[in-house]
């Protein structure tokens, strides 16, 4: 989020440029619009608005592991970067050369302000224009919601009158970049979701499920109710979003094999399934999105011995399909035998927008915290059904373990994408039982290297539970950005 006019500019040009080559002009130039079919190819701009790289979500929760022995005998394997996420510093993690989550989460801001700012303007149909600015209105909430629960506080009472985000409401440079409160920023979150839903599509598009719909609105609702602690509502927006007729479980049983890798001193062959080999062509497509939003990781996913050892390792497919064991070989690791969590296109995208897996568990989450054991089961036991070889209904004695049990099973079906959501919420709810700690036993580690002979245990505190801002951030603000309390 550059504060000069001609990166504003520059960045709708990019966007523009990502569809169709509209517009000749030069980036440092006024962009011309003049068709609502031109704000329709912004919004149908898949590879802008579907992907984010999160190295949150990546490498920053206890589902990411490197062992002090791993890191030692293979330090060429994990960048510098993204050991910074690792041990959550925030020194380390304000300091990078950018922020490529804060980045392109304003970036798509700026282009849902930018078909905001034209679409009355515009020449074209109305029920076009209609559904473009419902578009827009979805795209901008769920970019604010995405940085909300990064760089804020976690949503609870106490904290609403902590920092919120600036809000760039308009493509104007000159705007307020002061952050606003918590409490207005998921205000202006909810505005959003209404103005969206005003949109005339009941059902996801399969074609394209990065369009907004009422059913994607619903899943969205599920998970925002969720978050906040409104559990009835969080119910009431699931049962709504899974009367969808398009939007289905895969059966993980119908998911063929793929391609193998061999590898030499020593030999070594892996076995991969067909996701491995999907590019955006097959998984923008996948049939559990309500809304397609991808996490894209540069690096890749070393999975925790715990988050490994939740699985029933002979009967879920999602332990036999997706955790590669000795996996590490594809990044030239031997020793130790390292296992790699992929899922899509060679491993580097993960599922991040709303399934329908997510809403069936934010279902069963909403129930058992509300003392409905049984309901719980029953949402929980229809995801299971789809994942398992041999498949048992999981039943629950009461409130405590129906909690205790939807929540492995959502680390299960959701790992990486939504475990620092969930750390973060888990410490400000009125149930004591859920929070999780992160420790990490690594090497002590400064701005200028890792002392690989001297180790150092790094544990997630609350207040880290805050993304620091990128410095170059808060230095193009001129001072109107307020870096987190530490």
């Amino acid at each position: 989020m550059k504060m000069k006019k001609t990166a504003w500019i520059m960045a709708a040009a990019i966007a523009l440029a990502g569809c169709k080559k509209y517009l000749a002009e030069e980036p440092n130039k006024q962009v011309s619009i003049k068709t609502v079919s031109q704000l329709e190819a912004l919004v149908d701009n898949a590879p802008l608005f579907a992907y984010e790289t999160n190295q949150t979500a990546s490498f920053s929760t206890d589902d990411y592991e490197i062992s002090r022995n791993l890191y030692r005998l293979n330090p060429g394997a994990f960048s510098f970067n993204s050991l910074q996420y690792y041990i959550n510093s925030v020194d380390g993690v304000a300091s990078l050369a950018s922020d490529d989550l804060w980045n392109g989460e304003y970036k798509k801001i700026f282009t849902a302000n930018l078909v905001l700012d034209n679409i009355d303007k515009v020449t074209g149909d109305d029920a076009t224009r209609a559904r473009v600015k419902a578009d827009a209105h979805f795209i901008r909430a769920m970019s604010y919601w995405t940085l909300a629960n990064y760089y804020c506080a976690p949503y609870a009472e106490a904290n609403l009158q902590s920092l919120g985000l600036p809000l760039k409401k308009t493509i104007e440079y000159t705007e307020s970049l002061q952050r606003a409160t918590l409490k207005e920023t998921y205000d202006f979150i909810l505005a959003d979701i209404a103005e969206a839903e005003k949109v005339a599509y009941d059902e996801v598009d399969p074609r394209r499920a990065w369009r907004v719909s009422k059913k994607a609105i619903a899943a969205f609702r599920s998970r925002y109710f969720l978050f906040t602690g409104d559990y009835p509502k969080a119910v009431q927006q699931a049962d709504l979003a899974l009367q969808s007729s398009v939007v289905k479980l895969v059966d993980f049983k119908t998911i063929k094999p793929g391609v193998s890798r061999n590898y030499s001193n020593p030999a070594a062959t892996l076995q991969y399934s067909e996701l491995f080999t999907w590019s955006a062509q097959n998984f923008l497509y996948w049939k559990e999105m309500y809304y397609s939003r991808y996490t894209y990781n540069r690096s890749w996913y070393a999975p925790s011995a715990s988050l490994i050892n939740s699985y029933d390792a002979a009967n879920d497919l999602r332990y036999k399909l997706l955790f590669i064991p000795n996996g590490g070989r594809e990044f030239s690791i031997v020793t130790p035998a390292t296992t790699r969590y992929t899922f899509f296109n060679t491993g580097y995208y993960a599922p991040a927008g709303f399934t329908r897996a997510e809403v069936l568990l934010n279902k069963a989450e909403a129930l058992a915290r509300q003392g409905n054991a049984g309901g719980a089961m029953d949402a929980v036991n229809i995801l299971r059904a789809s994942r398992l070889v041999n498949y048992t209904p999981l039943t629950a004695n009461g409130k405590d373990d129906a909690i205790k049990q939807v929540l492995a099973e959502r680390r299960r079906e959701l790992p990486f994408t939504m475990r620092w959501y969930d750390i973060r919420r888990f410490s400000v709810n009125e149930y004591t039982g859920d929070e999780i700690s992160v420790v990490r036993d690594f090497y002590n580690m400064t701005a200028t290297g890792i002392d690989v002979n001297t180790p150092k245990t790094y544990t997630l505190d609350a207040k880290r539970m805050l993304v620091p801002i990128n410095t170059v951030e808060i230095n193009s603000s001129n001072g109107q950005i307020l870096q987190n309390p530490y």
